[in-house]
């Protein structure tokens, strides 16, 4: 038995059928065609006929069916069923065959109306959604039993013809409806409107329109997009599409300054920024600026500081600040001066109505505009989607140079918000362009193709990638392209709803993968990002010290009030969170790192050159905070103590190594020196010397392993844990013997720890500790049992702290006999 896709002609009623003459003419001319398109005879009697093909070639039987439906609309329609199914064959010359396919689509061929394809529904191209139908079809058999098919829609059968009709909406027709609107938020030089708009109504549209119709010389437009929970990311941005679309102004070298550093993700601080938003927008010829401020209450706090300080005077530009309908304007913004205010809701009957004609470019019936204006509840985005999920269904048909209803019935359900006609068109995506889209989505609704790549393609594969689906995303009008190499959703709204039709575990493992990708790729301040994510995702204690990275920053750069909100959210995710301290006026008094990195460099000196740990040595302290260089020294001398009575500095060696023939004349020397020295500067915490140290060791070649991981500890000392976690990480994947893999995981997890994330240095370092054993490698194993030992007592389990204390001790002698 085989599977195959059967296809039952019913003729009709009436004289045709009742003639022999004409019934042999017509089965012999099908039949003749059923051969040539691959299909075979498989069953006959005296007014039905059945054809087989092989179950792959649905197109042949599908072409074959379509064009006697074609030949038989200037006479008497024939009635079709189609069905799939195993079928035996009957071993006869005429390839006679016999199964339950055959019986469902005589069954379905005679409830059929004339000129009606009914599909049996387990048909595997109607399960797939491949096959497009029109209707439902029940009628009784001749044994009394109910059956039921769909109608195959005969002018649009395929799915990707209906879903290509999508392409031939207008992207952004003209502006309907809304002159008044835009009257009224031409405001004065210096003020402020106030745009009220809910999901779908438009706003964006109108801000967009109404910098169209200005045309100011220079325009900002802010707006939660790429790291949207960055401090200053919506501003810097902003900086970065106007400076893609217009020449910047010419500024001050501060500003100029300020502007670099914005660009890069250092931050800079609100009064700064505030000035150089009113420098960009500065009039120019008599001409003044714009600034709109899109869905303000999900920018991040820093920018609607800098907002709400640069609109008042002196900022002589025009600003529109949009909301929510039911959203207060946030407390932030309370200050700036609003002179205007409107509100945007559904479109009035009759401009919904040439709303939907501009969207088809008037190649709509007034019919077909009517229903569909109203299935979108009369807003904008809404009557788009009504029609984008018509023309996927069929339901609304492009007929020669108009689009109609395929039906009486097309078009007359319930009217319904524009997220559910989205989440219905969601549907029929490719898993590639879904898993693009919630990508770019979780990205801020516009984001780098790099970025979205790296995440999309960890959940789906390379059928994800950008490249191989923005075509038909932007096509379709699911997305678009804001510049190049970058994708963008066509509506926030969009983006909302595609992250709302992931099942709670799905989209917990999509916020992780986008998590890890950011922290990744992006600065100190733009660990507010990842944060959110590893929030969602349930990593509370990761999300916590991500946070308190980023407030660590923005402290920096004197955000204080975004350098406080982070540190409540860090607070609120793990209450033992080391976060940096503030003063009232947003001062850092305390950075929870300035005595961790000190643990970094004592553990990090021990595996090199450490003695044996002692069981009768002190037991490890209690906290994290209190592992001083004090409480690790020798005898409590500390720092200086730690090595011979009486060294020498680390820069006056250095300096005397320059004056050394023998360093000088041989690099081998030279290098194991410095390599000595670089330890030593490391603990003496002589930050300056160290990098001139990584210099020297470069020039030499040597030792290109620990240059790479010194040089990472000294960024976690200057305060880029990101960047410094990211060399040490890439330091274990490029690790090439057993002896440097070793050294990298417990350096990372070294690293780890210094940042605050206790758990992921535990692993790491436990990880390190089996490699150690692995590659008999004992000193790296004395190391790494010495650094659990800390974590352990940090983590306030004394006795596990002892127990590891002693695997160091084991260690230690074993090293030594």
């Amino acid at each position: 038995m085989a599977e195959r896709i059967v296809v039952s002609f019913h003729e009709p009623t009436g004289s045709l059928a009742s003639s022999g003459s004409g019934y042999l003419e017509r089965s012999a001319s099908i039949r003749k065609r059923a051969e040539a398109h691959g299909g075979a005879l498989c069953a006959w009697s005296g007014g039905a006929y059945s054809f087989d093909f092989a179950a792959e070639a649905l197109d042949e039987a599908l072409g074959f069916t379509l064009e006697q439906v074609a030949e038989a609309q200037d006479g008497e329609p024939l009635r079709i069923g189609i069905a799939q199914g195993e079928m035996q064959a009957l071993g006869t010359p005429g390839g006679l065959a016999w199964g339950k396919a055959l019986l469902r689509a005589e069954r379905l061929a005679a409830i059929a109306r004339p000129g009606d394809v009914l599909l049996d529904p387990d048909v595997a191209a109607v399960q797939s959604g491949d096959l497009v139908t029109a209707g439902l079809r029940r009628g009784r058999a001749a044994d009394g039993s109910i059956v039921r098919g769909l109608r195959l829609d005969i002018y649009a059968p395929l799915r990707g013809d209906t879903l290509a009709n999508v392409h031939k909406l207008v992207a952004a027709p003209e502006l309907v409806g809304r002159e008044e609107e835009l009257r009224k938020l031409s405001v004065p030089l210096g003020c402020a409107g106030l745009l009220r708009a809910a999901p779908g109504a438009g706003g964006t549209r109108l801000l967009q329109e109404l910098a169209h119709r200005l045309a100011p010389p220079r325009s900002l437009r802010i707006a939660p997009t790429f790291l949207p929970r960055e401090p200053l990311g919506a501003l810097r941005n902003a900086f970065a599409r106007s400076l893609a679309r217009e020449a910047p102004p010419e500024l001050p070298e501060a500003l100029a300054a300020a502007l670099d550093k914005l660009l890069s993700g250092e931050g800079i601080n609100v009064q700064r920024a505030a000035e150089l938003v009113d420098a960009w927008l500065a009039p120019v010829d008599g001409r003044s600026g714009l600034l709109t401020v899109d869905d303000a209450t999900s920018i991040d706090l820093a920018t609607l500081e800098v907002v709400s300080q640069a609109i008042p005077p002196p900022g002589f530009f025009r600003s529109v600040v949009r909301i929510d309908v039911e959203e207060a304007l946030p407390e932030v913004l309370s200050s700036i001066p609003v002179v205007a205010e409107v509100t945007l809701g559904p479109l009035p009957k009759e401009a919904a109505v040439e709303l939907a004609r501009a969207f088809c470019g008037g190649a709509i019936t007034q019919e077909a505009a009517s229903l569909w204006a109203r299935r979108g509840q009369g807003m904008p985005l809404g009557i788009r989607e009504a029609l984008a999920e018509g023309l996927s269904t069929g339901e609304l048909r492009w007929a020669g140079d108009m689009a109609e209803p395929r039906d009486r019935t097309s078009g007359r359900g319930a009217p319904l918000p524009a997220h559910e006609w989205i989440a219905r068109r969601a549907t029929w995506l490719e898993p590639g362009e879904r898993a693009a889209l919630v990508g770019v989505a979780l990205l801020g609704a516009d984001a780098p193709n790099e970025i979205v790549d790296a995440v999309s393609t960890l959940m789906a594969g390379a059928g994800a990638r950008v490249a191989v689906v923005e075509d038909a995303l932007c096509g379709a009008g699911w997305a678009y392209r804001p510049e190049e190499g970058w994708l963008a959703i066509a509506s926030r709204t969009t983006a909302r709803a595609l992250i709302g039709l992931l099942d709670d575990g799905t989209r917990e493992l999509w916020h992780r993968m986008a998590g890890r990708v950011l922290e990744q790729n992006v600065g100190p301040l733009g660990l507010a990002e990842p944060a959110y994510h590893a929030a969602v995702a349930g990593e509370r204690a990761s999300a916590a010290v991500l946070a308190a990275e980023a407030a660590l920053a923005a402290a920096g750069a004197g955000l204080r009030r975004m350098a406080a909100a982070l540190i409540d959210e860090a607070r609120s995710l793990d209450p033992d969170v080391q976060v940096p301290e503030l003063s009232d006026e947003g001062e850092l008094l305390v950075d929870p790192r300035a005595e961790e990195i000190s643990i970094a460099s004592m553990i990090e000196a021990a595996m090199g050159e450490g003695g044996p740990m002692r069981a009768s040595d002190p037991h490890p302290p209690s906290s994290l905070g209190s592992l001083s260089p004090d409480s690790l020294g020798a005898g409590g001398e500390g720092v200086a103590g730690f090595g011979p009575p009486g060294k020498a500095s680390v820069a006056e060696a250095v300096e005397a190594l320059g004056e050394d023939p023998e360093a000088v004349e041989d690099p081998v020397v030279m290098a194991e020196r410095l390599s000595k020295l670089l330890r030593q500067a490391l603990v003496e915490g002589d930050i300056e010397t160290l990098d001139d140290i990584l210099v020297r060791l470069r020039v030499t070649g040597e030792h290109d392993a620990l240059v790479e991981r010194m040089s990472a500890f000294v960024l976690l000392a200057r305060g880029e844990p990101g960047e410094g976690l990211r060399k040490l990480k890439e330091a274990v994947a490029a690790s090439s013997s057993p002896r440097a893999h070793t050294r990298a995981l417990l350096s990372y997890g070294i690293a780890l720890a210094s940042a605050g994330d206790m758990d992921r240095a535990l692993l790491e370092t436990l990880t390190a500790l089996a490699r150690a054993r692995e590659a008999s490698d004992r000193r790296a194993e004395q190391a790494s049992a010495r650094f659990l030992a800390y974590l352990s007592a940090a983590m306030g389990q004394p006795q596990a702290a002892s127990v590891w204390a002693k695997v160091a001790q084991t260690s230690g002698e074993a090293l030594g006999g």
